[in-house]
């Protein structure tokens, strides 16, 4: 595998293909990592493929099947067998493309935490068949439920571990730690340079839960701090931590000074730099004022 420069990879994803960050450095016996950053259509949404001597596991698995059938692609470029597809929380964009990677690679297991696995087992069959369209699936398409694990990730004798579910763009976030990479898979808990899915934080908990859980992050040991979404251009660093908690500041400013949807939507590009139309604004002003 041949490197490539971070700034190529995620300028290709901007423009429309995903993309995997081959050649990482093995900083573990035999293994290393890889980053797949979504289309736009996909929404810039990361997945982390850890790749040992021969086997892989990934963590997240997109949400558009065109990404989803790219990220298939590349992953078996690279040769290896993939184990495990683990699912970090219930939001489309993670956990859409399983059965397309899954059918690829047809041992693989699709887990995910067991407070996460539960919720999906109930809900998960209709956020796919609700947003199937949306990310081209066809009518005949599956989806793959994840089963409940526990415990840490394990590929080629090394452990991952996979922190306790905690608040970030929705109430449940399960991120992994890469401390053989001196890395953290963040999920929804980290954005960088873009919009953000600000619909379900709407109460002083929602608030103060998402921020634990950026300062639980923040003083841990690991340095690279891999998004659930990016911008092209982003680090994998603390950037991406004050990214969020700049946006949940100017969020929580523009909802104090909003009285209707007109109002939030001015204080969101006054206050928050954000466009009011942009990718995931506009569920943000909904789930405050619903019509």
């Amino acid at each position: 595998m041949h490197l490539l420069n971070r700034r190529t990879v995620l300028t290709t994803a901007a423009a429309g293909a995903g993309a995997l960050a081959l050649g990482r450095p093995a900083l573990a016996a035999g293994q290393s990592y890889d980053v797949f950053t979504a289309s736009p259509q996909g929404a810039l949404v990361d997945s982390t493929l850890i790749l040992g001597e021969d086997s892989a596991l990934l963590i997240d698995a997109q949400f558009a099947k065109a990404d989803a059938v790219r990220l298939a692609d590349q992953i078996e470029a690279t040769g290896k067998r993939l184990e495990t597809i683990f699912v970090t929380h219930i939001h489309p964009d993670h956990h859409m493309g399983t059965s397309v990677i899954a059918a690829r690679f047809p041992d693989a297991k699709v887990v995910a935490h067991p407070a996460i696995a539960g919720i999906l087992a109930e809900v998960g069959q209709g956020i796919f068949d609700s947003r199937r369209d949306l990310a081209g699936y066809d009518a005949d398409d599956p989806w793959s439920a994840p089963q409940a694990h526990e415990g840490p990730l394990t590929l080629e004798g090394e452990n991952f571990e996979v922190l306790d579910p905690m608040q970030g763009d929705t109430a449940l976030i399960t991120p992994v730690a890469l401390p053989q990479f001196d890395a953290i898979v963040a999920s929804d808990i980290v954005y960088n340079g873009l919009d953000i899915w600000l619909a379900e934080t709407q109460t002083p908990e929602d608030f103060a839960g998402w921020r634990a859980a950026l300062d639980t992050l923040d003083a841990r040991p690991e340095r690279i701090i891999i998004p659930g979404h990016r911008a092209p251009d982003t680090k994998d660093d603390r950037s991406g931590i004050e990214w969020t908690r700049k946006t949940l500041d100017g969020w929580e400013q523009a909802k104090a000074v909003a009285t209707d949807r007109d109002s939030l939507a001015k204080a969101m590009e006054e206050i928050m730099g954000v466009d009011p139309t942009g990718l995931f604004a506009g569920f943000a002003i909904a789930a405050t004022y619903p019509e």
